[in-house]
């Protein structure tokens, strides 16, 4: 009897552990931690292409403003770049006062300001240069001194100027018109005189001074000076 009893409490126990292999059980999955480095890895990094910048035609001259005496010439250089056109346009915004060839040679030609505009031709791409004409050109001429006497002026002793003025001293100088005309206001050293005489022997670039007498005038003796004329 006793046999029986251990054997049917046997077969119990071993149906409840079949009933619990039987029962769903919950598996808990294992979590893997957060790397950033891992995911940034993962992540391919888009490449991007830096145009190459296209380089901009420029052009320059060797001066950018210049003066110059009536009758003075300038060559004016232009430099190109990056540009394969090299062929350049000149142009005075005042002829009347100076001209450019088209080698860039500027002339002057009367008082005043003027700007040189050189252009890469095909272009608005521009380099300019401001001319002024001075009011006045410089000369060397050979000066001497002189009264109105007779010894000075011969026939012409205690007469009127050339130009119908009575002579003074520190003012009226004796030229040759066709270099400077009766009128024109002419320093020499730090006085300022008006041409207002002519005379037979004053020929060229030479000028005679006036002093109000005869002592002065020798005294002056021969001079070659370095003069402006005023235009």
């Amino acid at each position: 009897m006793n046999c029986v009893k251990k054997r049917l409490g046997l077969l119990s126990v071993m149906a409840m552990m079949g009933l619990a292999c039987l029962a769903p059980q919950n598996v808990m999955a294992e979590e893997t931690p957060y790397n950033p480095q891992q995911q940034t890895a993962q992540t391919p990094t888009p490449q991007t292409t830096t145009p190459t910048p296209t380089a901009v035609p420029t052009i320059k001259l060797n001066k950018s403003k210049r003066s110059l005496e009536r009758g003075d010439t300038f060559k004016l250089r232009a430099k190109v770049r990056n540009s394969s056109k090299k062929k350049i346009i000149w142009k005075s915004s005042k002829k009347k006062v100076a001209t450019v060839n088209k080698r860039g040679v500027v002339t002057a030609k009367d008082k005043g300001k003027t700007t040189i505009t050189a252009t890469i031709a095909g272009t608005n791409i521009k380099a300019r240069c401001v001319i002024t004409v001075k009011n006045y050109v410089t000369m060397w001429v050979k000066t001497t001194g002189y009264c109105n006497c007779r010894s000075c002026a011969g026939q012409w002793a205690g007469a009127a100027t050339a130009s119908g003025t009575r002579p003074q001293e520190n003012r009226t100088i004796a030229v040759d018109k066709r270099i400077i005309p009766l009128g024109t206001k002419v320093q020499i050293g730090d006085e300022m005189y008006v041409a207002e005489d002519t005379g037979g022997a004053i020929k060229g670039n030479k000028i005679d001074v006036y002093y109000s007498s005869h002592g002065k005038a020798m005294a002056h003796g021969v001079k070659y000076q370095k003069i402006r004329v005023y235009i």
